[in-house]
């Protein structure tokens, strides 16, 4: 049995190697497949600033699964941002998607890990990167979370991702259909029918603007709505339901559900009142960590919890929610 708390590695691919860091709950069933939560940093930051900003191993210690954090070099972008707007990082079996690739399975040979329930999260310049490793691998990824993040494919050169950042990307119908057409290689190994995605964005957020949020659900909207078309029984239609909502003595937020007919949960989309470019509910209070908003890390974890599985039983929630909300349907 692996021991609990943290280890290292490092993953080699096509694209080169990156090290990484792996967080192991507390508590360990012998025999037990535990699910699988990749967390991709933003520029400036490493595994370890992402961990204390996010305060996902508090999660991870109360809900059991494995949260792995790989590491950008400085050799590969002197700001350690993942290179999602290059071209070269954009596609399975290459640059920095290959490796990433690789780190889950490093952590796969390790640990036990729950192949449907593996997910990846990202913030800033790690959520853009974030949406091109679910398309480009599905057969890994069961759910994906942006975080003031982007479409897939927002850019495909510098000048077009500072563009982005503060205007969005190009069409989001035409960027999903994109996103699709990336899928196929990795659906050959494993079917897919839907993609479950969570957008959190803060509403002052003035390094990336919310437009991008928008974006990214109306690009996921479109690819999932080709997967059903593909894998699926074709049918395919969401109900929106907007959620107001308040932390107590912080934040307001609205959550906008998005829903299918049958009432699966497939999309989430939170803007935070107040919330600047950092990571909302976090345990410290930083440039990147705000403490006033809602629990993303809890936030994140519930709605895979919920949504990132229609065939198979999903991980239950214990203490998901570390600071206290209420809300409201409109």
């Amino acid at each position: 049995m692996p021991d609990a708390g943290w280890s290292t590695g490092t993953a080699r691919a096509a694209g080169g190697s990156r090290k990484f860091k792996l967080w192991a709950p507390a508590k360990l069933e012998a025999g037990r497949a535990l699910p699988l939560l990749m967390l991709l940093h933003g520029c400036t930051h490493d595994a370890k600033d992402m961990a204390e900003i996010s305060g996902m191993n508090q999660i991870a210690n109360a809900n059991g699964f494995l949260v792995v954090y790989p590491e950008q070099s400085r050799l590969a972008n002197l700001l350690n941002c993942w290179n999602w707007f290059d071209p070269k990082h954009q596609t399975r079996e290459a640059g920095e998607p290959s490796i990433l690739a690789a780190v889950v399975e490093q952590v796969r040979a390790t640990h036990p890990v729950d192949a449907d329930r593996t997910f990846v999260v990202g913030v800033s310049a790690g959520g853009a990167m974030a949406s091109i490793l679910a398309a480009t691998y599905p057969d890994l990824f069961a759910g994906l979370a942006i975080f003031a993040g982007a479409e897939f494919k927002a850019a495909t050169s510098v000048s077009e991702g500072f563009g982005a950042m503060k205007r969005g990307g190009p069409d989001p119908l035409q960027q999903g259909q994109l996103a699709f057409e990336a899928m196929r290689s990795g659906l050959v190994h494993k079917k897919r029918q839907r993609m479950p995605v969570i957008v959190f964005h803060g509403a002052a957020d003035t390094a990336v603007d919310t437009v991008n949020a928008d974006q990214a659900i109306a690009q996921w909207s479109k690819t999932n709505a080709c997967l059903a078309a593909e894998y699926g029984d074709g049918a395919f239609s969401l109900t929106e339901n907007i959620v107001d909502g308040s932390v107590t003595g912080g934040r307001g937020f609205k959550k906008h559900v998005y829903r299918e007919a049958d009432a699966r949960l497939l999309m989430e989309k939170w803007l935070v009142q107040g919330l600047g470019h950092a990571w909302s509910g976090s345990p410290v209070r930083s440039k990147y960590g705000d403490p006033d908003g809602p629990n993303a890390s809890a936030e994140i974890w519930r709605f895979f919890c919920e949504a990132a599985s229609n065939s198979h039983s999903s991980p239950q929630i214990r203490d998901s929610s570390l600071n206290q909300s209420t809300e409201t349907s409109q």
